[in-house]
């Protein structure tokens, strides 16, 4: 008897224990919105809260603990929409303004993200817009957001928002369970060339245990063609590889871009042909020229448009921003990036209020 009596107490304990362990939600959620217009630019705060969470205090403080990804959801309209998301804050910890790249941003859903580096509520911002049917579309902050929250609770959930059409609220959303993703990286415009190609970085979030195929698709070949798959080794984090302008292709044009892969989040982005990615016209282009190009770590500025120069910025192929000047007229300046490795840059050249964007190669 007390036998029976000992293992029905061990297996009462072991029910219990499991069910704790059970208790931890894998994700909570909070609603905000809808803006009271279309196409303006509005600010939410969303306490991280457990009363705004709809959550008891243990079960809250259980999901900070363990935080594994923290999404948006744009869609506020059952048909097609179009959404835009700037200067992303969650407490005093975490920031994405997305004034040089999409920052490790992917979409979720049916939804494909582009970068813009202007018109945001701060200059550049995201949107996304309905590509697929039948999911809502989602953006996703980068992996690097997740950990620990506790420290950041009783702080805010901040970001500036617009949609075309806000019809009902949508919400945020915090998980704990694992989430498999793969995010697209693009260099500093979501833009490439006539007859040109940009290089792309791949995230695998987690790395694989093991290998795994990734392949991608093009939504208009005519426009920017794609790689066949990849394999992407046990272990490896990241993948890189190129994506084409098509031979002919008309500027302009844009293709929606998948990246896929058995058991990990499609990552979706738009990208197009442009002139000079779009920013400015061409006499300023041609005005402004960059040389030696290839340089060995020194170039000039020659400027021959009759504007001033008042910033330059450079930026890395994963849009880190590795040099900012700001000193009177910038015009026929040598500039000197020595320390930094050879490979690909890009230049934002502001000129009498208006941005040039051009490329130098260190070699």
């Amino acid at each position: 008897m007390k036998t029976k009596s000992t293992f029905l107490f061990i297996v009462f304990l072991s029910f219990c224990i499991l069910a704790g362990a059970q208790s931890t939600p894998t994700e909570i959620t909070a609603e905000y919105g809808p803006p009271a217009e279309a196409n303006v630019w509005t600010h939410y705060t969303i306490p991280l809260t457990a009363e705004t969470f709809n959550v008891d205090e243990a079960t809250f403080d259980a999901v900070l603990a363990n935080v594994t990804s923290f999404w948006v959801r744009t869609e506020m309209h059952s048909g097609p929409d179009t959404a835009g998301l700037d200067v992303v804050k969650v407490g005093t910890t975490y920031l994405s303004n997305f004034d040089a790249s999409s920052e490790g941003w992917s979409s979720g859903g049916d939804g494909t993200m582009e970068w813009f580096p202007t018109g945001g509520y701060e200059g550049g911002y995201i949107q996304i817009a309905d590509w697929a049917t039948g999911i809502w579309s989602w953006l996703i902050a980068p992996a690097s957001w997740a950990g620990d929250w506790s420290s950041l609770k009783g702080q805010n959930i901040e970001f500036w928002y617009y949609t075309d059409q806000p019809s009902y609220s949508a919400i945020v959303k915090i998980t704990t369970g694992q989430i498999d993703r793969l995010v697209l990286n693009t260099p500093e415009y979501n833009t490439i060339l006539p007859d040109d190609s940009v290089l792309i970085t791949l995230d695998i979030v987690p790395a694989p245990a093991e290998d795994i195929t990734v392949s991608f698709s093009t939504s208009n070949p005519g426009c920017i063609t794609v790689p066949d798959p990849i394999t992407v080794l046990a272990g490896s984090s990241t993948a890189s590889f190129y994506f084409v302008a098509a031979e002919g292709a008309e500027v302009g044009c844009e293709s929606v871009i998948d990246a896929t892969s058995s058991d990990y989040l499609t990552s979706r982005i738009t990208m197009r042909v442009l002139d000079n990615y779009g920013i400015e016209e061409v006499d300023l282009t041609k005005a402004i020229t960059i040389f030696p190009n290839p340089c060995d770590g020194k170039f000039t500025l020659s400027n021959t448009s009759g504007r001033s120069i008042q910033q330059i910025m450079m930026y890395d192929l994963s849009g880190n921003a590795i040099l900012d000047l700001q000193e009177g007229d910038l015009s026929n300046t040598e500039i000197d990036v020595t320390d930094q490795a050879a490979g690909i840059y890009f230049l934002r050249i502001f000129v009498d209020g208006k941005v040039v964007t051009s490329k130098v190669v260190i070699k």
